[in-house]
């Protein structure tokens, strides 16, 4: 019974977690092109790490999110989620 069980969640995350609501495969996007920081600091989740049109991030996404818009001209925030347009963030180097 176990094993059966075991089987049918394997097949439901492969076949339905895979899909956006409309049944479309999520598309991830990613960019590198920004490469400094305003501040030195940690954001929070679903901060803001980027501004739209601004050339420097706000803050860097802790290590288990992303900074992440639905689009390269939108805000975008730290989020678990690694569909939409990723903003790829350099290292904080921290002074001590």
């Amino acid at each position: 019974m176990f094993k059966i069980l075991l089987q049918f969640c394997l097949v439901y995350v492969l076949v339905f977690e895979n899909k956006a609501d409309s049944g479309v495969l999520l598309k991830r996007s990613t960019d590198s092109s920004v490469q400094g920081y305003l501040t030195e600091r940690t954001c929070w989740w679903n901060e803001i790490c980027k501004e739209e049109f601004q050339s420097l991030f706000r803050c860097k996404c802790p290590e288990w999110s992303f900074c992440r818009a639905p689009g390269r001209y939108y805000n975008a925030f730290c989020s678990m989620a690694n569909t939409g347009y990723i903003w790829t963030q350099p290292v904080l180097i921290r002074r001590t």
